[in-house]
């Protein structure tokens, strides 16, 4: 009987069905935090519910999982971003201005116009007064906190391009989301400082040096940033573990079965009253870690005509896009159309509302024409500007961007496949 660990040959992870089911699940977490925003902003919250309330139920359920899409979205992350650092360590290909090229252009290349458009859109809805109550923060809910007003300085705006949102300022405008891009750029930093202070093939001053780096940025980010660092590093625990070895068939229906509970758990641990705050999240990232590493079985090649492969690489394509840029977008359509109050749930403002989601959808993709899609050709033109070495993309859903340096190869590339 063959199994994923027969060896065959090797290939590039992103040809692997592990990584369209990474791909589709960044397109989904991203999904899923428009879609808690969206409910939030246009229907009243489920106790007001006084009809049919089991199938709003169901509703609701999946209206509440955007935390949990971003404790998904820290551990995918640290499972490619980390596992590029200790990969690029590991073969002593390392060095810094090539890594913070390639992750300033992934950050800023989206940010900047976010934050532009944050401004755009908070601005235009304070000055023509649609609903002063929603901008001030004072319509319940669960998206404006504090006066938008006041946020939208240029010192914050600054904050935010440098990643400062949460540590010295707070997030811009009414663009909230934005919390976890600090988190996200300051892990960035953290997780390479720390190996290379731990390894040992490098010179100990160097490793001093990182060390007290590390120490001094850990005390500048807060104890808050750091406790959350363990759930990002759990994606580097994944890159490093086998892939798991077992008969195709096996295999398969693993996949299923814990994709099913892996379903049931996510969207539960919204509504979990028994277990909070951190705790629930560790407990969350454990069970994620878990079952994307089930899904690392899935070493077979997949055909690259298939429409599931198509359709899970363009919507991550843009899931940074959509996370960042649908709030101040979404605050000003609910300004415009509902003003300070909110729908209840029928077959008409479900229909509008619907409508009202696929508007912000097609927004984001919009944008991320202009701005994600073009990553890699900006930062290869900025590579070569500054005679670094030219990469190849490191994300999956970009998995045809071949290097020019065959030695070269993503996280996890050496995957085997299984025979059929």
């Amino acid at each position: 009987m063959s199994s994923t660990a027969t060896r065959t040959r090797s290939i590039q992870f992103s040809a692997t069905w592990a990584s369209v089911h990474f791909d589709l699940l960044r397109g989904l977490a991203a999904f899923f935090v428009l879609f808690e925003h969206w409910r939030n902003l246009f229907f009243v919250d489920y106790p007001h519910i006084t009809a049919y309330r089991v199938p709003f139920a169901v509703l609701y359920a999946l209206a509440s999982a955007g935390h949990q899409s971003v404790i998904l979205f820290f551990v995918l992350s640290g499972y490619f971003i980390g596992g590029t650092v200790f990969r690029s360590v590991e073969r002593n290909q390392w060095t810094w201005s090539s890594y913070l090229l390639r992750r300033i252009v992934r950050l800023w290349i989206v940010l900047i116009p976010a934050l532009l458009f944050c401004l755009f859109w908070d601005r235009l809805g304070i000055h023509l007064r649609l609903a002063p109550a929603l901008y001030s923060g004072q319509v319940a809910n669960n998206m404006v906190f504090g006066d938008t007003t006041s946020q939208l300085t240029s010192r914050i705006f600054f904050g935010n391009l440098f990643f400062l949102q949460t540590i010295l300022t707070p997030v811009f405008g009414s663009d909230g989301v934005l919390w976890s891009l600090a988190n996200e750029f300051w892990y960035y930093l953290l997780f390479p400082l720390g190996l290379l202070a731990l390894w040992s093939t490098r010179r100990p001053a160097y490793r001093l040096l990182c060390a007290a780096l590390f120490v001094v940025m850990a005390w500048f980010i807060g104890a808050d940033m750091v406790l959350n660092f363990p759930i990002w590093l759990a994606g580097v625990a994944l890159f490093k573990l086998p892939v798991p070895a077992l008969p195709s068939r096996a295999a398969r229906y693993l996949r299923i079965g814990s994709s099913l509970l892996y379903a049931i758990l996510f969207f539960a641990f919204g509504r979990i009253p028994w277990i909070t705050g951190r705790k629930r999240d560790y407990l969350l990232t454990l069970i994620t870690t878990l079952f994307l590493w089930i899904l690392l079985s899935a070493a077979a090649l997949h055909p690259s005509r298939s429409r599931t492969v198509h359709i899970s690489r363009e919507f991550a394509r843009f899931s940074y896009t959509l996370y960042a840029v649908h709030v101040p977008f979404l605050l000003f359509l609910t300004a415009l159309i509902v003003a300070d109050s909110r729908w209840y749930p029928t077959t008409k403002t479900l229909t509008l509302g619907l409508g009202i989601l696929l508007i912000a959808l097609i927004y984001s993709w919009t944008l991320a024409f202009l701005t994600e899609f073009r990553t890699d050709t900006l930062r290869q033109r900025l590579e070569h500007l500054f005679g670094l070495a030219t990469l190849p993309s490191l994300l999956p859903s970009n998995p045809l961007g071949e290097s020019p340096n065959p030695n070269i190869s993503e996280p996890r590339a050496q995957i085997s496949s299984s025979v059929r």
